[in-house]
């Protein structure tokens, strides 16, 4: 009786350290957003920036995504997590974006021979190929109908595989043709080609004989031979200038740079700025032209990717001047998060600011330690216990500032600081799982 017990015991308490032990593999990632505090300015390396510290502190390592930005506002950082919205205005229509190709196994998919001349080149498939029976007739070959009008200033990739099969060089280009069943039209022919394999070409819609394009064309134009095309696609670039914009993302330390992958009105695309701040707005998704209300909504990709992650939000250095901004930008980001897995990092002191400045600082974590309780994280008693005792750290703490032997410049940590924010993060995580 009491050995079945005390094995029944010992049963269950492997299978409770079992159950335990997948949890912990279980553990959702995080991600940690921030300023250059996170993304580790002054770190020797890499592995030094306090998340990647911080993930071997799990047991097995934590997956810990690095969503710092030198320079941002609790502002910034929250409107690239989607809490704060970023509005932004078009200066135009976004253009459309084709993307189409043709095998030819089922035969001639839509293209047509060139009714330009007679006798036209005779257009047919054969075993996966277009095949192009050119008569030495001028302005003649193959055509298709895209069924959509290219803008001029639409950039074009063409790729293909062609066998000149002994015959001639080739020209490819795009027409406007006045109809789908008729392939003629104006056209301007971009690109000459005397040898075989695979092609990838870039071309601009945009001449003056030819402002708009609907057809793609391959011509041999007054050559005679026999040429087969394989494997052919065509795919247009598009985009559109974004006028204005209520939270600019795109900074980093200062200056403006980078890009933010996401979506406006439903269309996917990535926005890119200039060394001057003016945003462009690229569609990655092939789709027709759509014309952009005054403040869309741009609905960041990692806002929506990174939502169910556990999220540690270090924020409001760069800004803590405006205490109500700071305090209502974390705010919005717990709220948008929708779950409750959440650390909020002490606003750090930096050595330059004023007596008043370290006083609003205090003040500022007081309320977030008091609106977060044990999720808010004292990084500032953090570091100021682990100071070296030297009379100039002594001399920092006394003030309210970062002990010296943990700082690399004013305000920014070395290794050592940033390992002691890993470790209290991480415990604080830990403590409130």
């Amino acid at each position: 009786m009491f050995l079945a017990i005390g094995a029944s015991l010992t049963g269950l308490a492997v299978q409770t350290a079992s159950r335990r032990h997948r949890i912990r593999n279980l553990q959702p990632p995080v991600v940690a957003w921030g300023d250059s505090l996170t993304a580790g300015a002054g770190v020797t390396g890499a592995g030094r920036r306090y998340p990647a510290v911080a993930s071997g502190l799990f047991t097995p390592p934590r997956t810990i995504l690095n969503e710092g930005i030198g320079g941002q506002t609790s502002t910034q950082i929250a409107a690239r997590q989607g809490a704060v919205p970023i509005l932004v205005t078009a200066t135009g229509p976004l253009p459309l974006r084709l993307a189409r190709e043709w095998d030819f196994s089922g035969g001639l998919q839509g293209w047509m021979s060139r009714a330009a001349a007679n006798p036209p080149a005779q257009v047919r498939t054969e075993n996966g190929a277009l095949v192009i029976e050119a008569l030495g007739t001028p302005q003649t070959g193959a055509q298709v109908w895209l069924g959509e009008t290219l803008p001029q200033g639409t950039v074009c990739t063409v790729e293909f595989d062609i066998d000149l099969g002994g015959g001639g060089w080739v020209e490819v280009g795009l027409a406007n043709a006045p109809s789908a069943g008729h392939a003629s039209g104006d056209w301007s022919a971009t690109l000459g080609f005397s040898s075989g394999g695979r092609k990838s070409l870039t071309f601009t819609v945009g001449t003056a004989l030819l402002p708009t394009a609907n057809s793609l064309l391959v011509m041999p134009h007054t050559r005679v031979g026999t040429y087969r095309i394989r494997d052919m696609r065509i795919s247009t670039r598009s985009q559109v200038g974004l006028g204005a914009k209520s939270v600019n993302v795109l900074t980093n330390s200062g200056a403006f740079s980078g890009s933010i992958n996401g979506s406006i009105g439903g269309v996917s695309g990535t926005i890119t700025t200039d060394a001057a701040g003016n945003w462009t707005f690229a569609r990655s998704t092939p789709g027709p032209r759509v014309t952009l209300a005054a403040d869309s909504v741009f609905v960041p990709e990692k806002s929506v990717s990174l939502r169910d992650h556990d999220a540690w939000i270090w924020a409001g250095r760069n800004n803590f001047s405006d205490p109500a901004r700071v305090k209502a930008d974390i705010a919005a980001m717990v709220a948008h998060l929708g779950h409750g897995r959440f650390l909020v990092g002490a606003v750090l002191p930096s050595a330059n600011d004023t007596a008043s400045g370290v006083a609003m600082i205090q003040a500022l974590n007081a309320d977030l330690a008091a609106a977060y309780g044990v999720r808010f994280v004292n990084l500032v008693g953090a570091l100021q216990a682990a100071g070296d005792g030297t009379a100039g750290d002594a001399s920092d703490i006394a003030a309210g500032r970062i002990p010296r032997s943990l700082r690399s410049d004013a305000i920014h940590l070395n290794d050592a600081g940033y390992a002691v924010v890993a470790t209290a993060m991480a415990a604080a995580d830990q403590g409130t799982a």
